[in-house]
Formats: C-alpha cells, structure tokens, sequence
C-alpha cells in the first residue's frame, strides 16, 4: 500500500500487488477530533472490559484451586474409633462427593449450593440438608442455610488427605470440637462405587 500524505488533514491512497500499484489513489481527510476522541474511548473500555474479564478469569481459576486443594478428597469416610471398619463396611457415616454437589453425614442428606474457602484448609458450606429417615435418636439435623451467618451450614477442615473435621450448624452454632473422619479402604470405596452405579441404573 502507498500513502502520500497531501497535507496537515489528507492523505492520498493506492494500493500494490506484487511491487506494482494497482487501481486508482483514493483520499483520505483527517476525521474530526470528536470521532478522534469518541474512538480512542471505546478503545480505552475495550481495553478496559477485557482487562477485568481477565482478571475475573484469574481471580476464579484462583479460587477453583484453592477450594480444590482445600477440600477433601470424595468417597466414603467414618468417625475414627473401634468401630472404625464396621462403619466404613455399612457406608453408614459420611459419603462426600463435591463432584456430584452431594454429601451425606450420619444423619443427614445435603445438597451442596455454594462452598467457599475461608483458609487454606477449611471449605465453608451453603447446603440444602434433610435429616434421614433412618437416622438414631441422637441425629442432629443441619440448620437451614437462610437461617445461619453468611448462609453456610456446613464446614470441613482438612487435617491430611485421608483425615477430615467435619462441624454442622445447630441452633445456630457449630457442634461441639466438631466429628473426625477418616477415609475408608480402597476395598469400601470400591464397594461404594458399584453400589452407587447399581442405584443408578435401578432408578433409570
């Protein structure tokens, strides 16, 4: 492309192919400085839009690894105790599945809404909780979320990669130090899974 600038407001264009030029010049004027500065404006927002779009993208891949490194792997877990094994056989206790938004604790079935980490160990919980049918006479049930601080009802603070401190909120506090669980043998979670999938195909 060949431009000549005529004068301080225009400029003569013609275009080249192959080293030649090719079709008539054609002018150009200096638009005025209005245009000028309504497109260096939108510009400016462009730049300005994709910069926050960026840093949205940032902050929330931020945010996705920390609660992935901060919560607790899923499977089955049961309170540690002499009866460890035999609450990790009945896949009585605790099942967490943050894949699947689900957990369910001794007593309770809880759809997950919302989690958020408050430190680099501990995941907060906004869930949607019922207490089980078959749940004994000590069963705590979780407090609705529209009724807690914040709207979090559940909490987990992860001691190591197979051991977990789970806390429910009743009558508006935490439970007590909270139930320590422990992750159940590959032989349970294997268990687990075959079972899940047969229940899955049953309801289908």
């Amino acid at each position: 492309m060949f431009i000549k600038q005529l004068d301080a407001a225009a400029i003569s264009v013609q275009k080249s192919l192959n080293g030649k030029l090719k079709d008539p010049p054609w002018r150009a004027a200096y638009c005025p400085l209005s245009t000028q500065r309504a497109l260096a404006e939108a510009r400016l927002r462009a730049e300005a839009e994709a910069n926050q779009k960026a840093e949205e993208a940032k902050r929330k891949a931020e945010e996705e690894l920390a609660l992935k490194s901060a919560h607790p792997q899923d499977g089955v877990y049961a309170a540690l105790g002499a009866d460890f094994e035999d609450r990790c056989a009945k896949l009585s206790d605790t099942v967490v599945a943050f894949a699947k938004k689900s957990i369910v604790t001794a007593s309770n079935k809880c759809d997950i809404r919302r989690m958020r980490v408050q430190l680099p160990d501990t995941v907060r919980i906004n869930a949607t909780c019922t207490l089980q049918a078959a749940s004994g006479p000590d069963a705590v049930s979780v407090q609705d979320p529209s009724t807690t601080p914040d709207r979090e009802n559940l909490m987990f603070k992860k001691i190591d990669d197979k051991t977990v401190v789970l806390w429910i909120i009743k009558d508006g506090r935490f439970t007590g130090d909270g139930r320590k669980l422990s992750y159940c043998s590959d032989q349970v979670q294997r268990a687990y899974a075959v079972q899940h999938r047969a229940g899955k195909q049953t309801r289908n």
